[in-house]
């Protein structure tokens, strides 16, 4: 009976061993993979204090590296800076005249502005990335930069006013063809109605951005917009007054 049990303690002992040298390689091999994804990845830098990867600014065109140095100002929130590096941007693009590049610029300038709580400063940027998609009768950039406004308003609970702007987005884009951000913009308008408890318009609209999505056989959106149509269905059924 002795024999026994210390022939198994032996067992035990051993199956432990290999665990532990199992676990070791485990660990070992993650902190390898971590090292290899963040702080110690090629082409690029990780702040001293943490793990955060940044993508190096290595774009060969003169335009794009400011607006990759912007996005990169943005997220750590220098505001300053990352504005003057979308204006240099838009100064290059405007010389060689393309106008589309300069519009959209001006949206992430104006997003930029929005994250700031600049509102004057957002909304002149939007207004602006309006003109130019008008000018390049791009009428879903138009009613893309429109809505952004509306957004703008949204947050700031300035509801009526929000309104205004996200009418006339849906104008700008009434008569486009069928795009995925037409059908997006449909959807934040369809959101706004839905938070003013305007559920007859709210469903317009989301069956427009449905309609969209069909059209550009686009499956993900189409779901999307059905689940959110059935979720507005049950709001309006328990909304409804009992007979």
């Amino acid at each position: 009976m002795r024999k026994f049990f210390k022939k198994n303690k032996r067992v035990v002992w051993l199956g432990c061993l290999i665990l532990l040298v199992g676990i070791s390689i485990g660990i070992n091999t993650a902190n390898n993979e971590k090292e290899s994804n963040s702080a110690f990845a090629p082409n690029g830098s990780a702040d001293e204090n943490s793990n955060f990867y940044k993508p190096a600014i290595d774009s060969e065109d003169e335009a794009d590296r400011l607006i990759q140095q912007a996005s990169e100002n943005y997220f750590f929130h220098e505001f300053d800076k990352g504005a003057e590096n979308y204006r240099q941007a838009i100064a290059i693009y405007s010389a060689r005249k393309d106008f589309h590049r300069v519009a959209r610029t001006y949206e992430s300038l104006g997003d930029l502005y929005k994250f700031a709580h600049n509102i004057a400063d957002s909304e002149s940027s939007y207004l602006k990335a309006v003109s130019y998609h008008n000018r390049n009768h791009d009428a879903v950039g138009e009613g893309r930069s429109l809505k952004e406004i509306g957004e703008l308003y949204k947050d700031l609970k300035r509801f009526e006013l929000a309104g205004e702007w996200y009418q006339k987005a849906g104008l700008a884009i009434k008569d486009a063809p069928p795009h995925r951000d037409q059908a997006m913009i449909y959807e934040s308008i369809g959101r706004y109605h839905w938070d003013r408890d305007n559920l007859p318009e709210a469903t317009r609209n989301f069956l427009t951005a449905q309609e969209i999505f069909v059209a550009i056989k686009d499956r993900m959106g189409y779901d999307h917009i059905t689940n959110v149509l059935a979720l507005l269905k049950r709001k309006n059924k328990s909304s409804s007054p009992s007979p």
